[in-house]
């Protein structure tokens, strides 16, 4: 599997393209355009105890007692003429995605890059079927140390991410932080949700991922950790980070677990 890994990584620097025109004369005045797809066919709360202990002054001053409201999300962006997806759901048999770029008039092939925030099973679930690829005519994008980190683990690869790679074989881009990726998209590091969790930013939009997964209590209270960060005190300053970043440039975020379809704005 390493030497795999570094095929690829090889490989993919040579698949690294800029789109036929600068992604600045595409975008509207506010920036591109994020159309959030939720993968989830019913409405969604993450549990209260995902979080730990949270105080009942908090909890009552948020109303987030039955929990707080949250969504599985894939990210849809045609940008410099290029359908680009940020993640790909969780591929469940309820999956909403393929619906929902139908009526956005997007068919699979027509796909043509698709970023990874990170490797869990809820945002890489919806790119492979029966052992094929979704998306066949897609670049696929995937942050060189999350790559790294789970393909050269102990006891290998997961199943899903082991079907994956092969499954992309020679589309797939594994790419680090200083690459220059398609349509002027900017990668960014936010470790610690995932060893290589990453956020993408487009002009004043961030796809942020798993940055927040109950956005209601962590933008207030960042310093708490839903139990799936894989190094808390690494995804608390991420976390931290992320929020000054948007609140200082002004930028609008777009989570993979947020609870609407509308941009987020940090005050």
């Amino acid at each position: 599997m390493k030497t795999r890994f570094l095929s690829i990584v090889m490989a993919g620097m040579a698949l690294l393209a800029a789109c036929s025109q600068p992604a600045s004369k595409q975008a509207p005045e506010n920036g591109t355009q994020v159309k959030v797809i939720f993968d989830n066919a019913k409405p969604r709360t993450m549990p209260l105890d995902l979080f730990g202990e949270v105080p009942e002054a908090i909890v009552s001053e948020l109303g987030i007692a039955q929990g707080v409201p949250a969504s599985v999300s894939v990210m849809l962006v045609n940008r410099a003429g290029k359908n680009i997806l940020f993640d790909a759901g969780n591929g469940n048999k309820d999956s909403q995605l393929m619906g929902k770029l139908a009526e956005a008039g997007v068919k699979p092939e027509a796909v043509d890059y698709i970023f990874i925030t990170h490797l869990h099973g809820d945002h890489i679930g919806g790119l492979v079927k029966d052992g094929q690829r979704v998306f066949s005519q897609a670049k696929l994008y995937i942050p060189a140390t999350e790559l790294e980190a789970w393909t050269n683990r102990e006891g290998g690869a997961p199943q899903n991410v082991a079907t994956l790679v092969k499954a992309y074989e020679g589309s797939l881009v594994a790419f680090t932080y200083t690459d220059a990726l398609p349509c002027d998209i900017k990668a960014l590091p936010a470790h610690g949700h995932t060893p290589g969790h990453t956020i993408y930013q487009l002009d004043k939009q961030l796809i942020v991922g798993d940055i927040m997964h109950g956005v209601a209590l962590q933008q207030v209270h960042p310093e708490y950790c839903a139990r799936y960060d894989m190094n808390p005190e690494q995804a608390i300053e991420s976390r931290k980070k992320v929020l000054e970043l948007a609140k200082t440039q002004g930028l609008s975020l777009y989570g993979m677990h947020f609870p609407s379809t509308e941009a987020w704005v940090i005050k």
